[in-house]
């Protein structure tokens, strides 16, 4: 359609001014984001360079902001439109490397991994390979999408999101299941799996008739012989102490001090101030075995430093955690071992759910 011009000089008799008229489809209005734009036919292609070859071009078409699609692009959706949040998606992404986590930490704290370790470690092996394989697949999931131009290199997937979480649970899952299993839960099936003595008599009976002993009961009238107290320093402290007394009338000297008390960290290295365990409660005569192989040798040597400085003598010593109840006692290392488990139960939960919330933030805004 010809637009005549209205000029402030005269245009000489004859002559008519024209707009050139552009190539193409003829304008038609469009309904864009709730405003009245001129753009080509719908389905048009735009060829008078305003659009950019989009759908719909001409100058304030849509196709002058349309997003670039297909191969290269970078998938970035339209200003204003946001990709719906798929709640499967979140909750799954959620509980599954929650309940993975909880899975792997227990079989790691508790008695699989005392009584069948190597199937511990199988299974943890076999879960990772099929969660590495499982990633990998969708991601030349995507890049064959890529190729045929159905997706961008900024569209992932909540699947891949979720194999990464549940490496990550398990990341974790695996030290502390085992820090937690050699803290407490060692400790505890150890002594169980021993056995209980009653009656024990230190003054009658020598180390060697009670080499599989974890706890003792010894008789009325045991007690802590602290002025033969001992310390041996090696960064820690290793203290012990002689268990002397049982049914002999006074204090005679013993022909073998077998059974020592111990502890870390609860005595000085240069005078006999014996203070670990329940030392000073009187209802105290029960010990409960030392299990830690890496501090036995330390405390033999301290041993040896008691019979050197006291002139004593230790044929077999057997080295017990002094106390008063010693299946409380016991019980105690795997009511730690459950307290440990619960709290990091609850904590990867917490950092799990901050992990979706984010993960979840950057799909809406960016994929």
């Amino acid at each position: 359609q010809a637009c005549a011009l209205r000029l402030r000089f005269r245009i000489p008799s004859g002559i008519t001014l024209r707009t050139p008229r552009p190539r193409g489809p003829p304008l038609v209005p469009t309904m864009v984001n709730g405003g009245l734009q001129y753009g080509g036919a719908y389905g048009a292609q735009d060829t008078s360079g305003y659009g950019a070859g989009a759908p719909g071009g001409g100058y304030g078409a849509v196709g002058a902001f349309a997003p670039l699609q297909g191969k290269g692009g970078l998938g970035m959706p339209p200003p204003g439109r946001q990709r719906r949040l798929n709640i499967f998606a979140i909750c799954l992404n959620i509980f599954m490397p929650w309940i993975l986590f909880c899975l792997v930490a227990a079989m790691l704290s508790f008695e699989m991994h005392y009584t069948k370790p190597e199937l511990c470690q199988t299974l943890i092996i076999i879960t990772v390979v099929l969660l590495v394989l499982l990633g990998a697949l969708d991601v030349l999931y995507m890049m064959w999408r890529r190729r045929t131009g159905e997706a961008s290199l900024a569209t992932s997937t909540w699947l891949l999101f979720l194999c990464v979480s549940c490496l990550v649970a398990i990341g974790v899952a695996v030290p502390l299941g085992n820090h937690n299993f050699w803290a407490s839960s060692q400790v505890f099936f150890d002594i169980t799996a021993l056995n209980s003595y009653n009656g024990v008599d230190p003054a009658r009976m020598r180390g060697q008739e009670l080499m599989d002993a974890g706890r003792v009961m010894f008789v009325n009238g045991t007690r802590l012989d602290l002025t033969r107290a001992m310390g041996f320093r090696n960064v820690e402290t290793y203290c012990v102490a002689p268990i002397t007394g049982g049914a002999v009338v006074g204090n005679p000297p013993l022909a073998a001090y077998d059974f020592w008390a111990v502890g870390k960290d609860c005595c000085s290295s240069n005078s006999a101030d014996f203070r670990c365990g329940e030392y000073n409660n009187l209802e105290a005569r029960a010990g409960v075995r030392l299990m830690r192989d890496e501090d036995r040798a330390f405390f033999r040597l301290a041993v040896q430093q008691a019979e050197s400085a006291y002139g004593i003598k230790a044929t077999h010593p057997l080295f017990f955690h002094w106390v008063r109840d010693p299946v409380a006692e016991t019980f105690q290392y795997q009511q730690g071992a459950f307290q440990t488990y619960m709290v990091a139960m609850f904590a990867f939960f917490a950092f799990q759910c901050v992990l979706v919330f984010i993960g979840a933030g950057v799909f809406c805004k960016f994929v």
